[in-house]
């Protein structure tokens, strides 16, 4: 992409650091179509003498891109869209608009009626749905909180019936083979997908590791944090807690607090008295009691904002779960 970054400008004076701004045009440009997967990135010293900023400016937003899955770099290569970034839409409504009314020609020249044709595909879809009920699929993690996003995203991948694990629990149990016994695929991180292996061997064929990053409004949530804000993060375990903080650290963020849940409405009320932005997993405001609810919303009135820290499978990750959801469903 020779022409990359286009118009684009440093802004001086915004409290937005240069790299972070670099990180939003990226993610920004792909979601509106102006990067692909595959395009190349310019190279740091070209890039950093077309905008005149330092080059380790440069190195420092392709590090953090990376590090989301947003740009695969390569020795030799250089800096490419990654085709395991969640930041691009796609066009699968418009290739599966294509194939419905393709079908439908198709059938309607073999004489069979609309109402046959719906009636059909009715039929198909009940079918489908059914043995999709039928599977039983086991999410597996080391905090609650993945766990609730990995039951979120499965639940929109297909209708199979997910039941969240936590690793530790597995640990504990004195027979976590037999635990594992009665699902039908065990989805965990690529992480955590040797430990697992170890507890429940007679499970091994049946798990499916599967690569996680942070989702495309996250990074771009993240990355528009400024150095003088005051940032606090609300989860329920240690282990999300550190997840965030690594991300945090990774952004020159090293000042953020924190509070673990439960802790009453009263210490919640306090830790976010003095707080400008709040990074949290998503869903929190559903878990809360309401007088800690209340206690949010209160600081959402008084301007403070919310960072959703949400996870995405990777696409090829959940491209390779479909398949296996679809061929334990018979296609």
């Amino acid at each position: 992409m020779a022409s990359w970054p286009g118009k684009f400008k440093v802004q001086t004076g915004t409290g937005t650091p240069v790299f972070r701004q670099l990180v939003e045009k990226v993610t920004r440009d792909i979601r509106e179509g102006e990067l692909a997967p595959g395009d190349r990135l310019p190279p740091e010293r070209v890039l950093a003498e077309k905008l005149g900023i330092a080059r380790g400016t440069i190195g420092r937003a392709y590090a953090e891109l990376e590090r989301s899955h947003v740009i695969d770099v390569a020795r030799g290569r250089g800096s490419i869209v990654s085709a395991r970034q969640e930041v691009a839409a796609g066009d699968r409504g418009a290739k599966a608009a294509a194939l419905v009314r393709d079908t439908l020609e198709r059938l309607v020249r073999l004489r069979f009626s609309p109402r046959e044709v719906r009636d059909m595909m009715d039929l198909a879809v009940r079918e489908h749905e059914e043995r999709l009920a039928a599977l039983a699929v086991a999410a597996v993690d080391c905090n609650p909180e993945a766990l609730g996003i990995w039951e979120r995203q499965l639940g929109l991948l297909s209708r199979v019936s997910v039941r969240t694990l936590l690793l530790d629990e597995l640990n504990r149990d004195p027979h976590p083979g037999a635990r594992l016994a009665g699902f039908d695929l065990v989805v965990t991180t690529t992480t955590h997908r040797a430990e697992l292996a170890a507890l429940a061997p007679d499970a091994d064929g049946r798990i499916v590791a599967v690569g996680v990053s942070p989702s495309q409004e996250t990074i771009v949530g993240l990355a528009a944090l400024r150095p003088s804000q005051a940032v606090g993060v609300l989860c329920e375990s240690a282990q999300f807690l550190r997840i965030v903080q690594e991300r945090l650290r990774g952004l020159g963020l090293d000042g953020a607090t924190h509070l673990l849940l439960p802790a009453g409405a009263a210490a919640v009320e306090r830790f976010l008295a003095d707080r400008d932005v709040l990074v949290a997993p998503p869903g929190l405001r559903a878990a809360l009691d309401p007088a800690t609810a209340r206690a949010l919303a209160r600081f959402d009135e008084r301007g403070g904002a919310v960072v959703a820290f949400d996870y995405r499978i990777e696409r090829g990750s959940l491209a390779h779960l479909d398949e296996r959801i679809r061929a334990l469903a018979g296609g």
